[in-house]
């Protein structure tokens, strides 16, 4: 798990690549069509396996990585990895050398920002799109994966999926042959080195919030309601994705969870619920607050989201519980808070990039409809406009906060009853990356 694990050898030595094309999904000049040897032997017993292939980064492919499962301490001399293009047509031969390490996970990696890698070769940065990748040993073939639509694919059955920017494709189960890509790979987070999503590995939890009011009035931010896009894109990239219920936040809620999402809140947090939620951060959890515009009391109990965040602000309601008055306490306890400056009849923004950070990675910009901004007093602002910031982020104990000014850029505004609002809009592909880029940095994904 160490990012900064040696290579024990020179790549020279361990790998030598022959291509004839850069990666990045650029078509390749003068190749020479490679034969199609049978698929008889794959899947033969202690033999690697091709487990995950990252090849398509956000923005400028960086960090990609070709990952085999296989017994430990097996040599793999004489064992080479070809990538095809969509045609079909051979354009990069990767031969291997070395040894399967304890983990049973072999990592080809781009660079040396990839963790838990075996070795370095640019050579892993394969084509995006559709392609196929082989697995051969001494000519004759191992394993094998087409992915996309390719005109001749090169895989095993019918394809896999493509993964989009940022994320991977990956044998769930790991290890486990089907003879039939399309079943056994999917998309998910990349895990580098680490088991894969699924009955094959641990699945991250990410909670979202339901117990403050978050589906009050024309909200509705339930993940079976106007949050379900948002949900069902993070289930793709392998999270597990549930709602917490009830009346309150507690250790016990937390336990086992990765990242609490808590989207524009009704109801105060009582200093148990805050205390529950200040340990979890510091043990290593990650938590996003999704605010939205003052005087947006959507249950009518004198509450807005800057306040739930905040604290109670000395007006309505007319008096509150010392257990209640300082709610979550996000400035005080997290370093960012939810301003008390912006109001209603603030008008859309465009918020953009105020820094490089990995959560911008693909993202250009995202609409925030009324929201308000982020005071950050202590971490780093990611995103804004006119000198405001509407996305800040900081690192507190072992974990990590996050907070953004608008509850809708997140969500298709669908209500649960199949109804859709006038934010529907907004969500386009810059947010939607967005939003999955922060859940996947609080996890500790990205």
């Amino acid at each position: 798990m160490n990012a900064s694990l040696p290579v024990s050898a020179p790549v020279s030595a361990l790998l030598t690549l022959s291509l004839t094309l850069t990666a990045c999904g650029h078509a390749p000049e003068a190749r020479t069509a490679a034969p199609s040897p049978a698929l008889a032997a794959l899947a033969a017993a202690g033999e690697p396996v091709l487990n995950e292939l990252y090849y398509d980064a956000p923005g400028t492919d960086a960090g990609t990585f070709i990952e085999l499962k296989g017994p430990a301490g097996k040599s793999l001399s004489g064992y080479t990895l070809t990538a095809f293009d969509t045609a079909g047509t051979a354009y990069r031969t990767l031969t291997l050398s070395g040894t399967i390490p304890a983990s049973g996970y072999f990592v080809v990696a781009q660079d040396s920002t990839v963790p838990n890698r075996s070795v370095v070769n640019v050579g892993a940065d394969l084509n995006n799109g559709s392609g196929s990748l082989r697995l051969l040993k001494s000519g004759t073939v191992i394993d094998a994966v087409a992915y996309g639509t390719p005109t001749s694919g090169r895989g095993e059955g019918s394809p896999a999926p493509t993964t989009g920017a940022g994320s991977a494709l990956a044998r769930v189960p790991d290890g486990t042959d089907t003879d039939t890509n399309s079943v056994d790979f999917r998309v998910q987070v990349a895990t580098p080195g680490a088991a894969n999503g699924g009955s094959g590995g641990i699945a991250k939890k990410v909670l979202f919030d339901l117990t403050k009011a978050e589906d009050a009035g024309n909200a509705d931010w339930r993940i079976d309601g106007a949050y379900s896009d948002y949900a069902a894109a993070l289930r793709e990239l392998g999270y597990a994705v549930s709602s917490v219920t009830g009346t309150a936040i507690t250790s016990t809620t937390l336990s086992g969870a990765s990242v609490l999402v808590i989207p524009e809140p009704q109801a105060p947090f009582s200093d148990a619920e805050r205390a529950a939620i200040q340990t979890f951060v510091q043990n290593g959890g990650g938590v996003f607050l999704i605010t939205d515009h003052r005087v947006s009391d959507r249950n009518n109990n004198g509450w807005d989201s800057p306040e739930v965040f905040n604290g109670w602000d000395g007006s309505t309601p007319g008096s509150v519980s010392t257990a209640y008055q300082a709610s979550l306490d996000s400035d005080s306890v997290f370093g960012l808070g939810a301003s008390f400056n912006s109001s209603f009849s603030d008008p859309v923004y465009t918020a953009t990039p105020l820094t490089s950070h990995p959560i911008l990675s693909g993202v250009s910009s995202a609409g925030v409809y009324v929201g308000t901004s982020v005071d950050v007093l202590r971490g780093t602002a990611l995103m804004g406009t006119g000198g405001k910031t509407y996305l800040g982020v900081n690192t507190v104990g072992a974990g990590r906060v996050a907070m953004w000014g608008d509850s809708s850029t997140f969500g298709d505004n669908t209500s649960s009853d199949g109804s859709t609002g006038s934010y529907n809009n907004w969500p386009n592909l810059s947010n939607a990356a967005l939003g999955k880029n922060v859940v996947r940095w609080l996890a500790g994904d990205l």
